[in-house]
């Protein structure tokens, strides 16, 4: 019912909702109607007084509705309700600068995640010179789940173009052994080949045959 309120205000009104807020909206824990609450708010000037019958009037919803909406977001500091004076009378007006940090937090996090990821699959491609496979895409994606770091991924990566080998099977194996003996950075790692060469038991194995 929730959502199909949701469609007839995108069908039928001049509302716009941010297409950042409709795909992130689950993740800020607001529901459908909160979510077309704050897109009108989104759409409005930036004083926007503080009218329930008005919020009530445009969106269609019971007045009571809207009093819990506005008293969700507060609870959730999204937005703020401000008194102003003005012409000696005193003027409630909402503010959601709140909920623009928490959605701008949001979106900056991900980007960050995006790009860390992205920098570990685009430098295995530019070293084993080809585009990787969704199984590849799979194993590398469960190395940055298993909390794995970036830098020992990209000695292990090192690891294997010196030996000539273009294979994600041979890096597993390399990350496998190496966080078994307690290395957890790149430096670590080269700590130890400092004070004695690092033997990897691979075992017997055509790797340069393997395709993933």
């Amino acid at each position: 019912m929730k959502s199909k309120k949701l469609l007839d205000m995108i069908k039928t009104s001049d509302l716009i909702i941010p297409s950042v807020l409709l795909m992130n909206y689950k993740d800020l824990k607001i529901n459908e109607k909160e979510l077309i609450f704050l897109s009108m708010l989104m759409s409005s000037d930036n004083d926007i007084i503080f009218d329930p019958v008005y919020f009530s009037q445009r969106l269609s919803f019971e007045l009571n509705e809207i009093m819990e909406i506005i008293s969700n977001l507060s609870t959730k500091n999204y937005l703020e309700i401000n008194v102003k004076k003005e012409n000696n009378k005193m003027k409630e007006y909402l503010n959601i600068a709140p909920f623009y940090e928490k959605l701008l937090l949001m979106i900056i996090d991900e980007e960050v995640e995006n790009t860390q990821e992205s920098t570990i699959y685009s430098t295995i491609e530019e070293e084993f010179g080809r585009t990787l496979s969704p199984i590849e895409y799979e194993t590398i994606s469960g190395w940055l789940n298993a909390k794995i770091d970036e830098g020992l991924i990209k000695e292990a990566l090192k690891e294997a173009v010196l030996n000539g080998v273009n294979n994600l099977k041979y890096i597993d194996k390399i990350l496998y052994e190496w966080t078994k003996k307690g290395y957890k950075k790149a430096q670590d790692v080269r700590k130890k080949q400092k004070k004695e060469p690092e033997e990897i038991d691979l075992f017997e194995y055509n790797w340069l045959d393997e395709n993933d």
